[in-house]
């Protein structure tokens, strides 16, 4: 395991193929500056580009904030048996235009039938996908996560391009200034106050809207050069954390032309964890 302090997906990846034999820099991430003093500055300079941002929505200019969506199922307390599972294609048997956009529609036909099956009604269904900063990197966690819609009422092609559209939307949003001057505010916070705030977190809140009802993390890892030993590595895949409002996640990694489909589910969020996958390895095609 890694933890998202020392990096990101995709950081980690150049780290582990490090490891496994690629000549590949890691780029250092700068080193923050005392910050006592410019969390006031920072802190205007954050609501002015606020005020932009909202400006800026109404007029049409930046897409709106992606809408929450009802708690479904699949958003259950994780309990009871965990399960991991992982299905593996060619990267040319995925559907879609990307390999992201590609399995977010097959969870999209999965996940409704499983979630229709357990008696919820999937329509609102929508997924939580971690998108990297459209900025330079200043942290070694440099990521934020987006909803969009998985639209499973259309047809395959029509979902595709409603899906890309909502990546499209969420990457231009995060452009606007006012999402940097954010974050440069919010890390200029002294540590106390953070976990001060941390401190006040109560995990056993439940909330009746989520970002998405799954989580869909896609990072590729280049080309198939990396080795253990003389063992070539032909697979790669990873499992993101489930967390109180999410039971079920999934990893998308790839590796060459090899693309691991990972799923981490909990029996109180999805029940059978098989016949989910046997249902998203028939929609992955």
């Amino acid at each position: 395991q890694m933890s998202h302090v020392l990096a990101d997906g995709a950081r980690s990846s150049a780290l582990a193929a490090r490891l496994f034999g690629r000549a590949v820099d890691i780029a250092p991430v700068p080193a923050p500056r005392p910050r006592a003093i410019t969390l006031p500055w920072r802190s205007f300079v954050a609501a002015r580009a606020h005020r932009h941002l909202v400006r800026d929505t109404e007029s049409g200019r930046v897409p709106a904030q992606a809408p929450s969506r009802p708690a479904l199922r699949s958003n259950a307390r994780p309990a009871s048996t965990r399960s991991l599972r992982t299905l593996v294609r060619h990267r040319d048997q995925l559907p879609g235009p990307t390999v992201t956009i590609g399995v977010l529609c097959a969870v999209s036909t999965a996940l409704s039938e499983h979630l229709r099956e357990l008696g919820d009604d999937p329509s609102t269904l929508g997924a939580e996908v971690p998108m990297a900063k459209a900025t330079a990197r200043e942290a070694h966690n440099s990521f934020g996560n987006v909803g969009v819609g998985l639209y499973p009422e259309l047809a395959v092609h029509e979902r595709a391009a409603r899906i890309a559209a909502d990546l499209a939307d969420r990457r231009r949003r995060a452009e606007h200034p006012a999402m940097r001057a954010a974050d440069r505010a919010f890390a200029a916070v002294p540590a106390p106050l953070l976990r001060w705030g941390v401190d006040q977190f109560d995990p056993n809140l439940r909330s009746a809207t989520v970002t998405g009802n799954t989580v869909v993390s896609s990072v590729n890892r280049g080309p198939a050069d990396l080795r253990f030993g003389d063992a070539p590595v032909i697979v790669t895949a990873g499992y993101p954390a489930l967390s109180p409002m999410m039971g079920l996640t999934h990893g998308v990694h790839g590796i060459g032309d090899t693309v691991a489909v990972s799923v981490h589910a909990a029996e109180s969020a999805i029940g059978d964890v098989d016949e989910y996958v046997a249902r998203l390895d028939a929609a992955l095609g």
